[in-house]
């Protein structure tokens, strides 16, 4: 993976305006994994992908500064010092992109939605457990769902991925996928900090703007053991924010859906109990 670049965002051409992506990746967790390759990845993207043929509009991506702690607290802590508008940072990211790691998978998993409780189980590197009191009072279930999923069309930014991963076209009669790396729309973000982030910043800006949550998250397999396995880890990140960036231009990200009023299927859902990718 080439060093990252720190470089001036240059001008938009043909009147494309730049987007901004934020993008977060965690810090070490467990003794067998001192390196997380959620955080070995974000840490090497680039500062800028240029516009060009393939990409028409400008894309900045602002990774935070530091991986993130495996920690309820810390993350708590750090969500209105990474999100607008409470956030320094400017322009304000128009994506935000978290990657976290799955070692119990194989597979690159862009996640469509997380759960606001559950995550009693599995203690943090603090020793500390979110539990579901602690949950209802953060997020009460007649303001916010039990679950929340992000605005972005995920099935069509996961054939936008592909492409840009140059996968055979979807439509042939048999695709060839090897040789290709496995990507997937996911719906178990799991019940540990992976979960909690992406539920954390999705209640974040479904409290500001309930229809319109421009939050994804992917899971990302243990690529720690080999720097060719990262370096590939690391071109299917910039496809997929080439992916998210075009996905919003061309479709949008505002999900259409009914305005939640506390009452939904008979108000609070039970969230059942969910293993963890992390752990699985």
């Amino acid at each position: 993976m080439p060093p990252r670049q720190v470089t001036k965002l240059p001008p938009a051409e043909e009147g494309e305006k730049p987007v901004t992506v934020l993008v977060t990746g965690f810090g070490p967790f467990l003794s067998s994994h001192a390196k997380n390759s959620s955080w070995e990845i974000a840490s090497k993207l680039p500062a800028i992908i240029p516009a060009s043929s393939s990409n028409k509009t400008p894309i900045h991506i602002c990774v935070h500064h530091e991986p993130i702690r495996v920690s309820f607290a810390h993350v708590l802590n750090l969500r209105p010092k990474i999100l607008p508008p409470s956030a320094p940072l400017r322009p304000a990211p128009d994506i935000v992109l978290h990657i976290g790691l799955a070692a119990g998978r194989k597979y690159f998993g862009l996640e469509k939605q997380s759960h606001s409780k559950g995550y009693g189980s599995i203690p943090d590197v603090d020793g500390k457990k979110f539990l579901d009191e602690s949950a209802e009072d953060l997020h009460p279930s007649s303001q916010f769902p039990a679950t929340l999923t992000t605005s972005f069309d995920t099935d069509d930014v996961l054939k936008r991925w592909k492409a840009h991963i140059k996968y055979a076209a979807e439509d042939a009669a048999e695709p060839d996928t090897r040789g290709f790396p496995d990507v997937r729309v996911s719906y178990d973000a799991g019940n540990f900090l992976c979960g909690f982030i992406y539920y954390s910043s999705l209640a974040h800006y479904f409290e500001i703007k309930q229809d319109e949550r421009p939050v994804v998250f992917l899971h990302v397999p243990d690529l720690s053991g080999s720097q060719d396995r990262l370096k590939e880890g690391w071109e299917n990140v910039i496809a997929l924010i080439k992916a998210l960036v075009e996905s919003r231009r061309e479709v949008g990200v505002v999900d259409g859906a009914r305005s939640f009023n506390g009452e939904e299927d008979g108000g609070e859902k039970v969230v059942t109990a969910r293993t963890d990718n992390n752990f699985a």
